[in-house]
């Protein structure tokens, strides 16, 4: 019986299990889901389930788009189906919200569409073989709508899909997300009217403008809207469907509240296009993904500027497990927005089977002000990386010369990172720490590690205080000689 008790106490631990009890919440149901494996406690959290009432795009006048061969649009007025198109979703949305919820159904085919707003209670459903093309003219996406930009929230150009302040949302099925990149690729390079942009955003933040003056949106400043934005939202699903590029971060959600995101197909490789970037929200579950970025596949981040302090929750409570990445520059990475701060982040089986720069990326600077503690990664594997851990407290990014109000003095507290169980096939070096004279990086754990082939280094650290490697086990350059590295 002891040993029966003790095999369920360890299923306890590292099972996840999904209740499928409904409750009300916010006039709509949902089922729980309870999460056993974090090394920390976590409440359950509450994912959308919708009522079984179809609204058709097409039923709303819809128009789908014709295709030459190549992929892109025919001769068709492609500036008429833009507006009939855009028109039908929120028509669809509105309908769906008004009948106390359901599905927004895309049909199979392409449909050329500008920006989507959402309404609660609605699940944006994308049919086998569809795919929604978003225009790629920035004029078809200057809205009146709040957002955010790198952390600092202003107005600026619409995200392509936009929910403000909904519940009980989702945007679900097998089909495709693809925007018209021409236009937005251009504007990758920094420009110097860009980094105009970026010193006004950061004297609006830092000086705390009134939010409804902050206009930052402008071709000339080229501030690339985001694919999806969740803005304040709580209650979200987002599953299985693709993403075929994005003009800057995939996904973000932005102050949101219990989130799952499950088996997406995210491939967008412009400059710092991040997969799923979670921003001031907390209780998400990122799982069963696969990303192929040119920036971070996962990005926890907390806010730019010390505004964010008054904001109601940091990033907190999040786990990424069963996930891949094919490419991106970091897999996991903490900042460098992160000024209110981020703690309780579990990453675990999870493989980086390409060409991936971190597994685990943790930056700041000294204009942050933040706090990162309980942060863990184990049982991962890893090809080809530049580092299992990257810890810089020294990351500015374009943002160098843009302050204009906080001094750089705000040292971040980093602390209570624990990285172990990890296998990699090859990586220029295991640990790379460059910590702050002023607040040293804090206890930080790493063992059972085993590495085929280093080239450069096993550890580098500076400013770290309470730093323990144990049972490191790896190769020079594949050779057979071994140095396993000694607890400090």
């Amino acid at each position: 019986m002891k040993y029966l008790s003790a095999i369920l106490l360890s299923f306890a631990i590292f099972v996840v299990s999904c209740k499928k009890e409904k409750d009300v919440w916010h006039g709509s149901t949902y089922e729980t889901l309870s999460i056993a494996a974090a090394p920390f406690s976590m409440k359950e959290i509450q994912v959308p389930v919708f009522p079984n009432r179809e609204f058709p795009i097409t039923n709303y006048g819809a128009i789908p788009l014709p295709i030459d061969g190549s992929g892109f649009p025919t001769s068709l007025d492609s500036s008429r189906v833009i507006r009939v198109n855009a028109k039908a979703f929120e028509n669809a949305m509105v309908d769906c919200c008004n009948s106390s919820g359901g599905h927004v159904v895309v049909p199979e085919g392409e449909w050329l569409t500008g920006a989507i707003k959402f309404q609660s209670n609605c699940d944006l459903f994308l049919s086998e073989g569809s795919v929604l093309v978003f225009s790629g003219k920035p004029d078809d996406y200057v809205l009146d709508e709040n957002g955010s930009w790198e952390g600092i929230e202003c107005f600026n150009y619409c995200p392509l899909i936009l929910a403000r302040q909904c519940s009980n949302i989702s945007i679900s099925g097998t089909g495709t997300l693809k925007p018209i990149m021409t236009e937005w690729i251009k504007w990758y390079e920094p420009t110097p009217d860009f980094q105009k942009a970026l010193q006004i955003l950061d004297r609006w933040g830092s000086y705390g403008e009134k939010f409804f003056l902050r206009q930052i949106s402008g071709y000339k400043y080229r501030l690339r809207p985001q694919l999806i934005l969740f803005y304040k939202c709580n209650g979200i699903l987002l599953q299985d469907f693709k993403v075929r590029e994005s003009p800057h971060w995939a996904i973000h959600c932005f102050g949101c509240d219990q989130g799952v995101v499950r088996r997406l197909d995210v491939s967008a490789h412009g400059r710092r296009c991040d997969g799923v970037a979670l921003e001031m929200s907390h209780s998400f579950v990122v799982e069963d993904c696969v990303f192929e970025q040119g920036g971070d596949a996962v990005s926890i981040k907390s806010g730019r500027v010390f505004e964010t302090w008054n904001f109601p929750e940091s990033s907190h409570d999040i786990i990424i497990r069963r996930c891949e990445a094919k490419r991106c520059k970091a897999f996991l990475s903490i900042g460098e927005e992160i000024s209110h701060g981020v703690h309780n982040v579990y990453m675990y089986n999870c493989k980086a089977s390409g060409e991936v720069d971190d597994l685990l990326s943790i930056r700041s600077n000294r204009r942050q002000g933040s706090e990162v503690f309980g942060i863990t990664i184990e049982r991962c594997e890893a090809g080809a990386l530049q580092r299992i851990l990257g810890i810089d407290t020294d990351v500015y990014g374009d943002w160098r010369n843009s302050s204009s109000a906080i001094k750089d003095s705000l040292c971040a507290t980093i602390k209570g990172v624990d990285v172990h169980d990890v296998k990699c096939r090859r990586t220029v070096a295991v640990v790379d720490i460059n910590g702050d004279d002023r607040n040293p990086v804090m206890d930080v754990i790493v063992k059972n590690v085993h590495v085929d082939s280093i080239s450069s280094f096993v550890d580098h650290t500076i400013n770290v205080k309470g730093y323990m490697v144990e049972d490191i086990d790896y190769r020079w350059l594949g050779h057979s000689s071994k140095q396993p590295i000694r607890p400090r």
